[in-house]
């Protein structure tokens, strides 16, 4: 009876070696993954990836550009995770064509703990139907329509421009960036403006807000069952910071509930869902509305914001490339549209730089094919053939498709002629280029299409940004706005722009105050 208690008193304990013992042979031995290169370690745990998230701290992006250095395009990096940095391999992981669905790894959409947001949304299914009740007002010929607003934001910065060459006081291009880009996606999803640019002290909070937001992802990546424990813990800003920009956005979207349809208000983003009839109701509730404006806020102020003072630095650091953007912009006179901004080659060739330069989501954006094996051949290797199962997770890194020298040579400088058909000479080796050449066809416009269709910014396929359009909107009004004044650096160095944690998007140095300026004048005043 004793030794029957006593097998009894121990069985839990032989069931958990029993079950790690499968795990260590199931992932290092048995896997269909098993033979992938790759450390045995990551294969074995996540707590490999947990390690350089957050002991390092955000710099496992980095640590998968260094071993696919070590061990070539295919790396396995956790154990159901697989790192491709094959340029030629983006769209079959994120835009494989009609009647191929990929689906979002689970794991990836709930750091920030907004899951029923088209960003959050697992299944291909899911994502499109939320996706299409948005796709309206996200249209290029939409956007357009923003002009009038994009402009009188434009001549607010102008104005505070203006006000700092009179006080010789010193801007932080961050916060004016982020209020400019916060007032535009806030009055377009709410219908109301919030003017951050006339406030610049509460830009910076929020901006700063946002920042110790996105600081804690790493944490809730791994951790997201301590995040309601976190929103209460003394020292815990990111969780904290979180619940206040939540808070923040539930009364807008409260607000807007409380209305109804006849009354007298400014059409909006969720005044439009709200009243949609081909959405169902749990689509239209408040918590899956207030994921969605969660989302789209954050998003839509961030980003660009990052590919603002980007763009801005280096052209404060590099006259070549301002004079030519003020001898493009000088044959216009007064500031175009945005629409005809965008038109103008070396305007979209520093934007589309500072893209490749921002990164986009530099977090791993995997993606899961439900269905049906993905076959990768290895260029170098053409013997060598790797198969991917149903439920594979893959991924391709920005960091490694956006410095892949073999694309981008000297991928750290800032450099729009890489955009430029006229200034883009590929080498007679250069064989992926030599291979897509059609008869009549210039090589430089193969190369720059080649480098477009990797570019990962905006990511690609059925879940491209949707918001795409209004950023570059923005960012070409602002750069044709900026290019008018003399501007002088204050207290900032590429440290303050270049990409060093991977905070789900990219985070320079830790402690930067951001872009600073003095004004000294108008340019040619």
């Amino acid at each position: 009876m004793t030794d029957a208690l006593s097998l009894l008193h121990g069985l839990p304990l032989l069931v958990w070696v029993g079950y790690l013992t499968y795990l260590i042979l199931w992932r290092c031995f048995l896997s269909p993954l098993a033979k992938l290169p790759g450390p045995k370690i990551a294969a074995l745990t996540y707590w490999y990836e947990c390690y350089y998230d957050i002991a390092r701290p955000a710099q496992y992006a980095f640590k998968i550009k260094a071993l696919h250095r070590k061990y070539g395009p295919v790396v396995r990096i956790g154990p159901n995770d697989v790192s491709i940095s094959d340029p030629d391999f983006v769209d079959a992981v994120y835009a494989p064509g009609p009647g191929h669905k990929r689906d979002k790894n689970s794991k990836h959409s709930r750091s920030l703990g907004i899951n029923s947001s088209i960003g959050g949304s697992i299944t291909h299914e899911l994502h499109r139907n939320r996706r299409e009740a948005l796709n309206p007002f996200f249209s290029p010929q939409r956007i357009h329509r923003l002009d009038p607003d994009l402009m009188s934001k434009a001549a607010q910065v102008e104005d505070l421009f203006a006000n700092a060459r009179e006080s010789e006081q010193v801007l932080n291009l961050s916060d004016i960036y982020f209020a400019f880009c916060n007032d535009v996606v806030h009055k377009y999803c709410f219908g109301s403006d919030p003017n951050l640019l006339s406030n610049l002290h509460l830009a910076s909070a929020r901006r700063n807000n946002v920042a110790s937001v996105l600081g804690s992802v790493k944490i809730m990546f791994h951790f997201s069952w301590i995040r309601k424990l976190l929103q209460w813990l003394p020292g815990s800003t990111g969780a904290h910071g979180m619940m206040i920009f939540r808070r923040r956005i539930r009364a807008q979207i409260d607000a807007v509930l409380a209305r109804d349809s006849s009354s007298d208000e400014t059409p909006s983003i969720f005044t439009h869902l709200r009243d949609s009839t081909e959405l169902p109701a749990a689509e239209k509730s408040a918590q899956r509305l207030e994921d969605e404006a969660v989302l789209m806020t954050m998003a839509g102020t961030y980003s660009p914001m990052l590919s603002l003072v980007i763009a801005h630095y280096h052209l404060l650091t590099r006259p070549d490339i301002m004079t030519k953007l003020r001898t493009e912009l000088g044959a216009h006179g007064c500031i175009p549209t945005a629409a005809e901004l965008e038109c103008l080659p070396y305007l979209s060739a520093i934007t589309q730089e500072a893209h490749r330069l921002t990164f986009g989501l530099t977090g791993r954006n995997a993606r899961v094919c439900p269905d049906e094996p993905i076959v990768y051949k290895d260029k170098k290797k053409p013997e060598q053939t790797y198969v991917f199962s149903p439920g594979t997770s893959l991924s391709v890194s920005t960091l490694v498709i956006h410095t892949d020298e073999s694309l981008f040579p000297n991928p750290w400088v800032f450099d729009p002629g890489r955009w430029l058909p006229a200034t883009n000479v590929p080498a007679a080796t250069d064989t992926s280029v030599i291979k897509e050449q059609k008869e009549g066809q210039d090589a430089a416009s193969v190369l720059i299409s080649r480098r477009r269709r990797s570019m990962l910014s905006f990511m690609r396929g059925p879940r491209v940004c949707i918001g795409r359009h209004l950023a570059n909107a923005e960012i070409a009004v602002l750069l044709a706005v900026m290019a008018r004044w003399d501007l002088e650096l204050f207290e900032t160095d590429e440290e303050d722009v270049k990409y060093k944690h991977d905070y789900h998007v990219m985070c320079p140095k830790l402690g930067s105050k951001g872009v600073r300026i003095k004004v000294k004048g108008r340019w040619g005043v």
